[in-house]
């Protein structure tokens, strides 16, 4: 594929923080081809945050639920998957590239009826991805993130790592229109009708071995009141993350607010007006990332050289033990010393530096390094 208007599929079904990391590749295969026709198949989930995207021809939703027993009869799940490879292959699709790495991803690679089918080999391939995959590329030992594993596969295509991968989300206006009333009621709208600024704080992570207490972000929430003078709006999904969000905002006092049930766009519309994001290693951190804020990161289990938030003005936070990453989703030591040896007074300062300021003086007063 040298020009032209190649019809390219790109294949990263779940998760949402996965997803999220696809973009710079995507960034980087319409910079290289302008008239592409780019396709990406995907679950509902990450789709209902993504639609709409600028760079993004179509998507293709995946019927996750037709690998599901008990989720409508055997024949209706069929016709879903049916429908699903009808609807692929009717597009034309000359190359796919898997940026997943399954069994399950590689087949709709290979429904596509695409003759190029791009994945990984070694370590990142998995499953029997390999059955379905005409070229498999092993990631340079450079491409330590999953940002550059991604953009490495498009090798085949003539396009290298660059030196900035870029981002690129889609616009949710309407979604800030709808959170407004809340931010007024937090007295986060100043007179002439703009945004003042504050912080988010996420509480939430799937696994136990990802989540920092919710006393330690308390104590956050008080300190981004007392030492930079910054609001924090506390953001949460589920019912367990709520009950972390309410321990925070009453620690905060009244300089931490608890935000209202969102969607996935409206929690987008929340974060593209903060001015910092402190969270675990989940999706919502990622989104921020890709919406361009900084963030400073708390990480347990998992590896954030891998799985990080990607590029400049973040910070991180890890307890330093031997043990870690250890990618489990319980804790062979008991005390998560990974998280718990995290202190709510080096995470302040990391906040400081990412919103390059230093601590107020007793009158509250912002002071700008």
């Amino acid at each position: 594929m040298i020009g032209g208007s190649p019809r390219i599929l790109l294949v990263r079904l779940s998760a949402l923080g996965d997803c999220l990391h696809a973009i710079p590749a995507l960034v980087e295969l319409r910079n290289k081809f302008p008239n592409a026709e780019i396709g990406w198949a995907i679950e509902e989930m990450s789709f209902s945050l993504l639609k709409d995207h600028p760079l993004v021809d179509r998507f293709h939703i995946f019927p996750r639920k037709a690998f599901k027993r008990g989720a409508g009869t055997f024949m209706s799940r069929m016709r879903s998957l049916s429908d699903f490879r009808k609807e692929l292959g009717a597009v034309g699709y000359e190359t796919a590239i898997d940026l997943q790495g399954l069994a399950k991803s590689g087949l709709v690679a290979w429904w596509s009826g695409a003759k190029t089918r791009i994945g990984f080999k070694g370590e990142d391939s998995h499953e029997l991805n390999r059955v379905f995959t005409t070229e498999r590329i092993c990631p340079p030992e450079e491409a330590v993130h999953v940002v550059e594993k991604n953009i490495s596969l498009l090798k085949p295509l003539g396009i290298s790592l660059p030196n900035k991968p870029g981002w690129a989300m889609p616009s949710y206006e309407s979604e800030k229109q709808a959170m407004r009333p809340f931010l007024k009621q937090c007295g986060l709208i100043d007179e002439s009708g703009a945004v003042r600024p504050f912080c988010i704080i996420n509480p939430g992570a799937t696994w136990f071995t990802k989540r920092w207490a919710p006393e330690s972000f308390g104590e956050v929430a008080k300190g981004m009141g007392e030492q930079y003078n910054l609001p924090v709006v506390i953001t949460w999904a589920g019912a367990e993350e709520r009950r972390a969000g309410g321990t925070i905002a009453t620690m905060g006092g009244g300089n931490a607010f608890l935000a209202p049930e969102t969607n996935l766009r409206q929690l987008a519309a929340l974060t593209a007006d903060a001015q910092l994001f402190v969270g675990n290693d989940t999706g919502p951190l990622h989104l921020a990332v890709a919406l361009k804020i900084n963030t400073v990161a708390i990480f347990g289990a998992t590896d954030p050289l891998r799985n990080g938030p990607y590029g400049s003005g973040h910070r991180i936070q890890t307890g330093g033990v031997d043990c870690h990453p250890c990618w489990k989703t319980t804790c062979e030591r008991i005390d998560r010393a990974c998280l718990t040896w995290v202190k709510p007074d080096t995470v302040l300062v990391s906040c400081g530096h990412s919103l390059r300021r230093r601590p107020s003086a007793n009158n509250g007063s912002v002071a700008a390094c």
